[in-house]
Order: structure tokens, then C-alpha cells, then sequence
């Protein structure tokens, strides 16, 4: 969902690494702040880096959480307006770093890149409607359960038992929810219950992937719910 540059044709990857530079970003460190004016675009190579913001009273809004390969920064490039979040490495990190007349000097010379990045944005669509839906209708236990089954695919991993691992901490799930550490904890001892996660020294373990996908569909009918009006 992040990544528009893995999949070009090589020659354009190569040449938009050698119009790039590399910088090492510390943990803690901003690569960028709310309201600064987008001057590049980012990739990140090594580490991870948080999309956020903070309430008035401090409190840390995460929005999501980039990996190795994923790319970053390039809504401002498009449309030029301010950054509206704050990305910021949570462990030491490397980005490959392209700057905005290099970024358009390679998207209008070739089509491919436009059209991944078409792709990634009906992407972040979906899924920005996926959470409506999520914040307009369904209670923190099915809110919770689709956040699972969606980082166990973007942050997920596969273990010898052929179980899907996240590395997520119950803090972590209450800033992306909302809600506090203590709701998003009862909630997750009572998905364990249910049978579709284990909760395994600081990892979720997804027994099923593919049941905990059925069951979050089903939260959201593919029907329309209509009423019968007499004559």
C-alpha cells in the first residue's frame, strides 16, 4: 500500500537511486513535522518510521507504521500543501531520500511512475474507507479484530506452525484505535477467548488468517438492510 517504486521497471528504479541521497534518520529523530513544507520524497531502506500526530493535551495519535521498501512523502510533492502529520523513526533507520525537482523531473519523463502511484492512492482509499466504516459503526471488539487481520498482512509474519506473528504492543493498538490501554487489552484477552489469536510474550499470534478475514467481512454486510413500506 506504500510501496510505488518496487515495482517499476529497473531503469527507472536505477535512476531515481542515483538522483537520490541517503540519510540516516536516530530513533526519536522527525524525519519531517506538521506544517513543515514537503521538499522531498522518502523510502525507507532499514528501520521503521511512525505517521502521527498529538492532541492538544499530548496525547500521541499513530496513524501507521512504515517498514523497509515503503515510501513516503510524496503527497505534499503532488499537491504542495504543508505535511499535515509528523513521521518519525522508531528505531535507528536509513531513508533513501529524493528531492521534489528530481522526484517531478522522473514523473513526467516516465508514465510508469504516475500510474503506481495511481495504484497505491485507490489503495489508501479503500482502506481510508474501511476505517469510516470501523469508526461510524462497529464496536472496539470488531474494530480491534480488523485492525489485527490488517497489520497481520502488512506487518505480519509466518511461524513454524504456520500461524501469522505481529509484533504489536497493546499500547500501540490502543493509539491506532483510540481507545484506552486497558479497553484494547480486555478486548484482546476476549478475542483470545473466542479462539482467534493467542496473546504469546509481546507477539499476537493469528491462529487462521484466513477465518479472522471471514469473520471481519462479515462485521460489514454486503447488503443493503431496506425497509418494507405498505401500500
Amino acid at each position: 500500500m506504500h510501496d510505488f517504486i518496487g515495482d517499476l521497471p529497473d531503469a527507472v528504479r536505477e535512476e531515481i537511486e542515483s538522483l537520490s541521497t541517503i540519510r540516516r534518520v536516530k530513533r526519536g529523530e522527525a524525519v519531517y513535522a506538521k506544517g513543515d513544507e514537503p521538499t522531498e520524497l522518502y523510502r525507507l531502506l532499514e528501520g521503521a518510521i511512525k505517521l502521527c500526530n498529538y492532541s492538544l493535551e499530548g496525547k500521541e495519535i499513530l496513524m501507521g507504521e512504515f517498514r523497509p521498501g515503503d515510501c513516503f512523502g510524496e503527497m505534499g510533492l503532488i499537491d504542495g500543501l504543508p505535511r499535515t502529520s509528523f513521521a518519525v523513526a522508531v528505531r535507528d533507520s536509513r531513508v533513501r531520500v529524493l528531492s521534489k525537482p528530481n522526484f517531478f523531473l522522473v514523473y513526467k519523463k516516465h508514465p510508469e511512475l504516475s500510474w503506481q502511484l495511481n495504484l497505491v492512492q485507490c489503495r489508501r482509499i479503500r482502506f481510508l474507507f474501511s476505517l469510516t466504516e470501523d469508526a461510524a459503526g462497529l464496536n472496539i471488539h470488531l474494530r480491534l479484530a480488523r485492525a489485527i487481520h490488517r497489520l497481520a498482512y502488512s506487518h505480519g509474519y509466518r511461524g513454524e506452525d504456520e500461524g501469522v506473528y505481529i509484533d504489536v504492543s497493546h499500547e500501540e493498538l490502543s493509539k491506532m484505535l483510540g481507545a484506552s490501554r486497558q479497553s484494547v487489552s480486555k478486548e484482546l484477552k476476549l478475542l483470545e477467548r473466542e479462539g482467534d489469536i493467542e496473546l504469546r510474550y509481546g507477539k499476537i499470534y493469528i491462529r487462521d488468517i484466513v477465518v479472522l478475514g471471514d469473520r471481519c467481512e462479515k462485521a460489514v454486510g454486503m447488503e443493503q438492510v431496506t425497509p418494507l413500506y405498505d401500500d
